[in-house]
This record gives structure tokens, C-alpha cells and sequence, in this order.
């Protein structure tokens, strides 16, 4: 094969996602038993559940003496379990605790008596788990508040738990080995992943979740259920507080400051102060019922508002002053910028730059440009850093300038929660995240400025916001129906941009509109000369139904969710401008102007610094560089910006039962259709293979690779895309089983007091498909790759192309110089392409591309000891397949290219030396030491020419 291709084994998974999994990571449930004392069960008996947030939920015991009341809102205010029937005293559990997608348990002992009477236990529901299979762990209340961890990020939190491991920083963590695009992360349904770099960067969340607005967060790692199975193997949701019948808030203020840390060795060592580092984060959080006028005769004129309407807000602001690790910049010294050239020992000996390029008839003066910019360059200098001693970059006429840049970082973060209960059968919810950042300098992306108090820098400038409002409706005691619309950014406004500098930074009298590089390993002025922005918005439908039938729990659900990535890339803001020497070939007056004669005891090493800040300080152009980009019109525009549009739109069914035939004995099982759907591509800014089937193998085709003289593929060229044309083809047959089993045994002798008898022990396992969505950039970064999206418009002096030659000598300061603009070029693109085999990387999507899943199983059983305690020892283990991955399918034609046959006669040629005693400097590195002959062989050819 001539040409290297890559396939690309990655599609876009459309991530189709489990109509239920909104609801799951939002709402909880509580099931139980109810008997009595002799054990026999209770059928018939009236259950109802209040909480704290004037929530008010009730059932009926089936024949089993059994009851569940799904979708019941999770969250750290607890509810009130009240189970009466005729003949039995009424038996109230107080602090039942709800979890986000985690059944609560709550078995009751009736006493026989008048209904009046009441038992009340204040311990709330069982510790054991046994309403469903899946593993998961929960993290609530105090436990949030008062866990250290190294911010007020929510996130940080699930580091902490079993499964997650951490190498370097908390954003790197990964869950249970999985990779990154396995994970998926809601906050009250919300996906707030950044979508773009879901695959790469998946343990970050574009909304951060506060830990005084977070009332919860539950991590599942194995055993979803078909309710949770869509959008990835692990599932992190996390819950937002709500308003109770009282009001309550808090409020805080922490500080950090330098002056309390340590002085590195560095900074000692440079004599540079300690790095600033100066965080100030603030706020308050209150909640309670929401008062409202009453109107009408017969009426209270004041609505409390209490077990009907609340609200909660969290309110914090992060301000961060900061100040870089040391930078370095070379930078002239005050009598080089005049034109002294000092060389020989000690920078003993000295020249007139100026005067030897007046002598030889040369421009004789800096260039005004070169001089605003050192002049500036200097002036930022005078404050803080310190320049290092003379000689250390090898001349006497460059230094090096060492300081800390300071940037700030200031954050809000701000989320709004309303909760009504409009009637006793329907309820609405609403949470609000409004998340807005901006910084000045980004060291996270060592996009700081140039120097100190030069504006020219990186900064990153976002504004993140997301929605989600939920229904939850009550037809009858045994149908519940749970809607839900979640968005985050989009119409709501949010996005990120990066390296916020314009073209309107390069327009003054330091750089006339350019970008300017200065020679002599100069730093010029500029830090960046890019730019990008991003927004990955999605909109969320999901709709289930669930439907309480006798022994059995079926839920139902459909979802609807739009998912795009909107983006742009600037590869040049302003065209760069280098100056400097070009060689002695290309620039001979200068050769003859500084040399051997002119230059006494100067090394040649010298006498080309000399030359080289000489054409530096006269503005001597050599070299133009800038690039033509394809817009998402489909036409190229010099210097433009590079504009896409990704879009997936997903959607899916499941349908689940949960059955309990025994009291002790459950069995839930679902299945789910996630049709994946291939992204879609709203730009004409990318290409394709033109004949992927045939050209992704290049020449030598499919299964032919090392295979010379096989010649059954096709030569690629590429041919661009039309707007609304999908990436890949459609997969369809995706269907994604679960089962789980729930026993609670009765063992009676010795297995009794070790295992438990019923309702001490219980014994959980069960098996699960997951289907794994990859961010966008796997589109966009790989036939982002392919050639056609842009092109360079250099001029260079060694072009044979009169278009992009560039006149060796000019000045930068002459007039309508003809190298200050861009060379002409065709603005339609020209298709098929073909390729260049020295530049273009070719990537291709596999024709018959799956959807990623994650099998996941377990086997775990849990002990009760005492009230409160358990112990569970599980099995859990997880499979990936067809996950999406990128291969190399280049071949080294290391035959018919003629390498072989001559690396067969280098080593024959290597071998009769040492034989006839020749190379006796060379060890020998052959099969007796086992050792390749290679590095002999390459140590032969690197000092000998046989």
C-alpha cells in the first residue's frame, strides 16, 4: 500500500437512550410486606405515604399482603409510611429515606387493635436491599456536606466510592475499568456531559453540581435494568434539593491565600515571588413554602402555601486570582535592539550592525514595527520577573526574561428549583442551572499572555445553563405516568469559547494587522493567534408509564432526545509575518554584509546571529503564512473560519416487569430497542472516501495487506459531503436484555445462623446489556482529518509557483510589498480530490460500523447484623464489545519498494566485515546473544559507507 489509511472501527453511537432513564435518575420507589404478628399477610390494607414536601402518595396491599408506590420523588427530606387496616392497630414508619433510582423498603407488622391506635417506628425502611438487583451506592445529606473532598463540586464525590479509580487529577477517574464514554452523568435528568468530548473527557460535567444544591447522588455500576440501559454502563445522577414546609438556609464564605504556602526551590532559586493563588468562594442556599394571595369570598386571604408550593435556591460565586509557574521569554538586550552585536569570549568583541549594512548599501535603521514591538516588549518587562545573566542562551545579545503571569477566574453558579403539588394526583416540578465563567488568561491551556500586562492571551468565556421540568401524574391507585423535558443550553443560550482574541488585537502600530514572528528565537507579542468555540446543547423527551397489575410492576417508556454539536475553528486569526535570515543562497547581500572580514575572531556560528537579528531589526520578510478554510457553504475563504454542525437525534423503547412470585423470591426482566442512528452531518464542510468499500485498504484492498503484488483496491480520492448527509449507516437491530433476581432465604439449623433466615440475608444477582454512546468529536476529529477542509496559502522563496513565491530581501516597512498578502487561490473545491501520500491521513468509518454495549453480571449476598447494619460481599463483572476504537491498516511494503532485498545484502555486507575482522569497533548483536542484529546494523550504516 502507497498511501497511509486508517479505518476507523468508531461510529457516533446514537445513544437512544432508555425512555426511563430521566425518571430513573430523578425518582425512587417504596415497596414492602405487610403481615401480622403471627406472620400470615395483610391483603386490603390502605398505605400512604407523605413527605416532607407535601407529597402524598397511597396504595392498596395486594392478595400477597404486598405493595409498591413507584416514581416517588427522592431526595433527603423523608417521608411518613402510614399502613392501616380494619381490626389492626395503625402502624407508622417515620424517616423513610428515598433514593434516586433505588427501591426503599418498607415492611410493616400490623398489631391487632383499633385502626385510632398507632405503632410508631421512628428507624425508617429496611437496610437490607431487596427490591432489585442492580448495584449502586448512594451519597446524601450530611454525607455530602461533610466528606472532605478538594472542591465544592459534587462530581469530586464519586471518586470516593468503590469501582472509581483516580490517576492524577479527579477528571481523569474512570468506573469500574470502563472507558470514558460508558459513563453518563444527569443532574435531575439533565445530560450535562459536554457531548463533544463525552468519549475522551467523560468524568466532567458542563453543569457542575454544587454541594449545598445537591440533596443526592447515586452511582449504578452493574445490572441497569432495560429503565436505565441506553446511555451507558454507569449511570451518576444527581438530585437537587427542594423546598419543605419550613424555611431553612445557610450561607458560607471560604477563603485560600498564598501567604499561608510554602516558597518552592524554583522560585527561590529565580528569585520570584510565590505564585498567587487567592480563592474566595461565597454564598447562601434557602428553601420553604411559597405564600400566595388567596381571592373569593369565604376564604382565608393568605395561602401558606405549605404541602403545596416551594421553592429553593443556591447561590454561590467562585472568584479565583491566580498566578502562573514560571515563564520564559527571550527577549533583546537594550544594546542589541540598537544595532550592537557583542560576540567572542565574554561578549568581549563588538559590532555596528547598522553600520555594516550601511557600508554594504543595506537598510541601516530598525524597522518602525520591530521597534514599537521591542519597545513594548520592554516596557512590560520593567515591572515584575527578572532577566537572567548574559550568556546562558549561548550569545551576549538575547536574555532570558523569567516571570509569573496572573490570571482570575470568576464563576456563579446559581440553581432555582419550584416544586406544586397542583392536586393530590398531580405534581410539577421545576430546576433552573445557570452557570455563567469567564477568566483572563487560561493556564489550563497554557494560553496566558506573552507578557506581563500584553493583552494578546487565551480565555476561556462560557455560558451554561440547563432545564428540566417534570410531570407526575396519579390515574388511580395502580397508574402513574412520569413526563419529563430536559435541556441544556441551546435555546437556553450556553456555550464555550476559547482564546477570546479577534482580529481587531493584531490592529495597531505593534503589528499592522498581522501576526509577527521575530526571528532570533525572539517572543513577539502574540500568545495566540486561534481561536475556537463549541456548544453541544440537547433536548430531552421522555415519557413512562407505570403499571401496578396484582404481583407485578410494568413500566413502559418511549424517549425522544436531540443531541448536537455546534462548532467553530479558527486557524489564523491574521496572517503571520516571519522575519529573518534566509541563507546564504537566498539572501546574499546580507552573506557578504556580515561575515569573516567585517566580523573579526567571530565564529561562523556568531556570524549567522549576526545576520539573523540584523534581518530581524530591518523587518527583512521571510516567510507568509495563512490558510484557506472550507465554510459550511461549501466555498473556501482565506483565513476563515471552520464551521460545524454534528447532529444525532435518538430514540427509544423499552418495556420491564417486575414480578415478585414469592414474598421472598423477585424476579425483574426488560428489554430494550435502541436503534442507533448515524450522525448527521449539517455542513458542507467535511469530505469522504469516495468508494470506501474499495479505497479504505487503498491499492492493495481489503484482507491484502503483506500480500505484494495483490492489487484488488482502488486508489482513494475523496468527495465532499452534502449538508444533512449522515456519517455512517444506520444500526437498527439493537435490542438490549436485563434480568435480576431478588431471594431472601429461609435456612433453618447452622445456614440459618450463618446466612440468615428470612429477611436477614438476601441473595441478589442478575445480568445486563448497556449500550455505550462516544461523544461527537469522533466524527468531527476523524473525517475532520481528511483532506478538503483547508489548505495552506504559504509563500516561501524556494517556490517554483509564482503565486506563493516569496521575494527574498523585502522589507516589511516598503510600501505595497506584494509578500504582505495572500496568494490567489480557487474558492470552489474541486472533487474527487486525491490524495497526497506525504500529507493527508485518510480515516474511514467501517461499513458495517455497531453500536457499542457493555454485558454486565453479578452475585452478591447481603447479611443483616442488629437494626442498622449490613454486609454484602458481591461478584461484579462487565464485557465490552463492539466498542469503537481506531486501527491502523497501513501496510510497510517492505518487498516490492526493494527495502527487504536491501537489508538482506546490509546485513550480508555486515557480516563479511566481522569475518574478515573488519568493524572490530562494533559488538555484535546476533542470534547467540539473543539480540536483533538491527542496532548493529544501524550503528554500521550510521559511521561506515559500504
Amino acid at each position: 500500500m502507497r498511501k497511509v489509511t486508517r479505518i476507523l472501527a468508531v461510529g457516533l453511537m446514537l445513544l437512544l437512550a432508555q425512555a426511563a432513564i430521566q425518571a430513573q435518575l430523578t425518582t425512587g420507589s417504596i415497596s414492602g410486606t405487610v403481615t401480622d404478628v403471627s406472620g400470615a399477610v395483610v391483603p386490603g390494607a390502605s398505605v400512604n405515604v407523605k413527605g416532607q414536601g407535601g407529597q402524598n402518595y397511597t396504595a392498596v396491599t395486594n392478595g400477597e399482603g404486598y405493595f409498591t408506590i413507584p416514581g416517588v420523588q427522592a431526595g433527603t427530606p423523608t417521608y411518613t409510611v402510614s399502613i392501616s387496616a380494619p381490626n389492626f392497630k395503625t402502624a407508622v414508619v417515620q424517616n423513610v429515606k428515598v433514593d434516586v433510582g433505588t427501591p426503599a423498603t418498607v415492611n410493616a407488622v400490623l398489631q391487632a387493635g383499633q385502626i385510632s391506635e398507632q405503632v410508631v417506628i421512628t428507624g425508617g425502611g429496611e437496610v437490607l436491599q431487596s427490591e432489585t438487583a442492580t448495584i449502586g451506592t448512594t451519597i446524601s445529606g450530611r454525607q455530602i456536606l461533610e466528606t472532605p473532598i478538594q472542591s465544592r463540586d459534587a462530581l469530586d464525590l464519586v471518586a470516593l466510592l468503590p469501582g472509581t479509580a483516580t490517576v492524577g487529577t479527579i477528571r481523569t477517574s474512570s468506573i469500574n475499568g470502563l472507558p470514558k464514554s460508558a459513563i453518563t452523568i444527569q443532574i435531575d435528568g439533565v445530560d450535562v456531559q459536554d457531548n463533544y468530548l463525552k468519549s475522551s473527557d467523560g468524568f466532567f460535567t458542563f453543569i457542575r453540581p454544587r454541594i449545598d444544591a445537591i440533596d443526592e447522588v447515586t452511582v449504578s455500576t452493574s445490572n441497569p435494568g432495560a429503565q436505565a440501559s441506553g446511555d451507558g454502563a454507569v449511570s451518576i445522577g444527581f438530585a437537587t434539593r427542594r423546598g419543605t414546609d419550613s424555611y431553612r438556609g445557610s450561607g458560607f464564605w471560604q477563603h485560600r491565600d498564598e501567604g499561608l504556602n510554602a516558597t518552592n526551590f524554583q522560585n527561590n532559586y529565580q528569585r520570584i515571588n510565590k505564585a498567587k493563588l487567592r480563592l474566595n468562594q461565597f454564598g447562601f442556599s434557602v428553601g420553604g413554602p411559597i405564600p400566595f394571595l388567596n381571592f373569593g369570598e369565604g376564604v382565608d386571604a393568605f395561602d401558606s402555601g405549605k404541602g403545596k408550593r416551594f421553592f429553593f435556591v443556591n447561590y454561590e460565586r467562585f472568584h479565583l486570582n491566580e498566578g502562573s509557574t514560571a515563564r520564559s521569554r527571550v527577549t533583546l538586550t537594550p544594546q542589541a535592539q540598537g544595532g550592537t552585536f557583542r560576540y567572542g569570549a565574554g561578549g568581549a568583541s563588538q559590532v555596528s550592525l547598522f553600520q555594516l549594512a550601511q557600508n554594504a548599501g543595506l537598510a541601516n535603521t530598525i524597522d518602525p514595527t520591530v521597534n514599537s514591538m521591542l519597545n513594548t516588549i520592554q516596557a512590560a518587562t520593567n515591572g515584575t520577573g527578572s532577566y537572567q545573566a548574559l550568556g546562558l542562551l549561548g550569545n551576549f545579545n538575547t536574555r532570558s526574561f523569567v516571570f509569573s503571569n496572573v490570571a482570575n477566574q470568576r464563576r456563579r453558579f446559581l440553581t432555582i428549583r419550584g416544586d406544586a403539588n397542583i392536586t393530590k394526583d398531580h405534581a410539577v416540578e421545576l430546576i433552573i442551572n445557570d452557570q455563567p465563567f469567564r477568566s483572563t488568561g487560561d493556564f489550563l491551556n497554557n494560553q496566558d499572555s506573552i507578557f506581563p500586562g500584553i493583552e494578546n492571551y487565551g480565555a476561556q468565556f462560557s455560558d451554561r445553563r440547563s432545564l428540566s421540568l417534570g410531570f407526575r401524574s396519579n390515574f388511580g391507585t395502580n397508574v402513574i405516568n412520569q413526563f419529563r423535558y430536559a435541556q441544556l443550553a441551546g435555546w437556553l443560550g450556553g456555550g464555550t469559547v476559547f482564546g477570546a482574541v479577534t482580529p481587531e488585537s493584531f490592529f495597531d502600530d505593534t503589528q499592522r494587522g498581522f501576526n509577527i514572528a521575530l526571528g532570533s528565537n525572539l517572543a513577539g507579542l502574540t500568545a495566540i493567534n486561534n481561536n475556537s468555540a463549541r456548544t453541544s446543547p440537547t433536548r430531552d423527551f421522555t415519557d413512562v408509564v407505570t403499571w401496578v397489575k396484582g404481583n407485578h410492576t410494568f413500566q413502559f417508556g418511549g424517549q425522544l432526545k436531540s443531541i448536537k454539536t455546534d462548532g467553530s475553528t479558527k486557524g489564523f486569526i491574521r496572517p503571520t509575518i516571519s522575519f529573518g535570515y534566509l541563507g546564504d543562497e537566498l539572501d546574499s547581500r546580507v552573506r557578504d554584509a556580515f561575515n569573516e572580514t567585517t566580523m573579526p575572531g567571530a565564529s561562523p556560528d556568531e556570524i549567522f546571529q549576526a545576520r539573523e537579528l540584523y534581518a530581524t531589526l530591518t523587518g527583512r520578510v521571510a516567510g507568509y503564512a495563512g490558510n484557506a478554510t472550507l465554510g459550511p457553504d461549501g466555498r473556501y475563504v482565506a483565513n476563515g473560519t471552520n464551521a460545524f454542525i454534528i447532529e444525532e437525534e435518538t430514540n427509544g423503547l423499552f418495556a420491564q416487569d417486575t414480578w415478585r412470585f414469592k414474598n421472598n423470591f423477585q424476579i425483574t426482566a426488560g428489554v430494550r430497542w435502541q436503534p442507533t442512528l448515524g450522525a448527521k452531518l449539517n455542513t458542507a464542510s467535511y469530505s469522504f472516501l469516495t468508494n470506501p468499500a474499495t479505497m479504505a485498504y487503498d491499492v492493495s484492498g481489503y484482507g491484502n495487506s503483506f500480500s505484494p503484488g495483490t492489487l484488488t483496491g482502488q486508489v482513494p480520492t475523496f468527495t465532499g459531503n452534502t449538508a444533512g448527509q449522515r456519517a455512517y449507516e444506520n444500526d437498527l437491530n439493537n435490542f438490549a436484555p436485563s434480568v435480576g433476581v431478588v431471594w431472601s432465604p429461609n435456612f433453618s439449623g447452622f445456614l440459618g445462623k450463618v446466612l440468615g433466615r428470612e429477611g436477614a440475608g438476601v441473595i441478589r444477582g442478575g445480568f445486563a446489556r448497556a449500550f455505550v454512546r462516544e461523544g461527537t468529536f469522533l466524527v468531527d476529529g476523524s473525517i475532520g482529518l481528511h483532506p478538503g477542509g483547508s489548505f495552506g496559502l504559504a509563500r516561501t522563496p524556494t517556490s517554483i509557483d509564482p503565486n506563493t513565491l516569496l521575494t527574498a530581501g523585502t522589507l516589511f516597512r516598503n510600501p505595497g510589498n506584494p509578500n504582505l498578502v495572500s496568494p490567489t487561490f480557487n474558492p470552489i473545491p474541486s472533487y474527487p480530490r486525491p490524495v497526497d501520500p506525504e500529507l493527508d491521513l485518510t480515516v474511514a468509518f467501517k461499513p458495517d460500523l455497531k453500536t457499542g454495549y457493555v454485558d454486565s453480571w453479578s452475585l452478591g449476598y447481603q447479611r443483616q447484623f442488629g437494626s442498622d447494619t449490613v454486609v454484602e460481599v458481591s461478584y461484579v463483572a462487565n464485557r465490552g464489545k463492539d466498542m469503537h476504537l481506531f486501527y491502523n491498516v497501513n501496510e510497510i511494503n517492505a518487498v516490492e519498494n526493494g527495502f527487504g532485498a536491501e537489508f538482506r545484502l546490509a546485513q550480508q555486507n555486515l557480516y563479511a566485515n566481522i569475518a574478515a575482522g573488519r568493524g572490530a569497533n562494533f559488538r555484535y548483536f546476533g542470534p547467540d546473544s539473543g539480540t536483533s542484529p538491527l542496532p548493529i546494523i544501524l550503528s554500521y550504516f550510521a559511521s561506515t559507507n559500504p
